[in-house]
């Protein structure tokens, strides 16, 4: 997920400023302690917007904050690099569309989400994987193809085959934390388990961003 990182960061330092809902950085007023962004000392509630200069680049959009932490719409945007980034963050998790399209890092993905949890999932990372799913309590349902191969989903249940014999792969995720876990059998018996961690998170990518944002302030 590094790599998907807002291509808007890079930029945050050309942000403008009206009123005291409305901060530009650099800023020396900032502070990132415990996880939470503060603004004077105290936790930051309010809007960054793209300014002038970033919309002359091809920029728009605006980022929302409460209490500290990205909360509410966030849109950033550049139609010109056909670069695209919005969700929604509605008490600490994604809730609604989640949306990430980056051609200069391969990326392309859209996600239903609800409180938290994925519903669907669209998405075409690297030219190499791409999703098609569904998931109903947790159970994919769709389409997944990667390595030259495609491979149907119902229930949970999908099946590969190969020189050995049938693969049969489940695919699941968590609703509770979106970790996704592969599981893999040939001809009936187990080859084992692979959980893949859920990095799309509100935390997680406050984690760089806020990294960004003190760098752009310390300048």
């Amino acid at each position: 997920m590094k790599r998907i990182l807002f291509f808007m960061i890079l930029s945050l330092g050309l942000l403008s400023c009206k009123g005291t809902d409305e901060i530009t950085l650099p800023d020396k007023n900032i502070k990132v302690e415990n996880d939470v962004l503060l603004y004077k000392e105290k936790p930051y509630s309010g809007k960054i917007k793209v300014n002038l200069m970033d919309k002359i680049q091809g920029y728009e959009g605006f980022l929302n904050f409460k209490e500290g932490h990205l909360d509410g719409l966030t849109e950033l945007k550049n139609d010109k690099k056909k670069q695209h980034i919005k969700f929604t963050i509605v008490n600490g998790k994604f809730d609604g569309d989640v949306i990430m399209n980056d051609p200069e890092q391969l990326v392309k993905m859209q996600l239903s989400v609800n409180k938290g949890s994925i519903t669907k999932m669209v998405a075409d990372v690297e030219n190499s994987t791409k999703y098609d799913i569904t998931f109903n309590k947790g159970l994919a349902n769709g389409t997944m193809e990667a390595g030259g191969q495609k491979l149907n989903f119902k229930d949970g249940m999908g099946k590969l085959s190969s020189p050995q014999g049938d693969l049969d792969l489940k695919l699941s995720i968590d609703e509770a934390t979106g970790d996704m876990t592969v599981e893999s059998s040939i001809n009936g018996t187990s080859l084992g388990k692979n959980k893949i961690p859920n990095q799309l998170t509100p935390q997680y990518l406050e984690k760089f961003l806020f990294t960004d944002i003190l760098m752009d302030s310390n300048k």
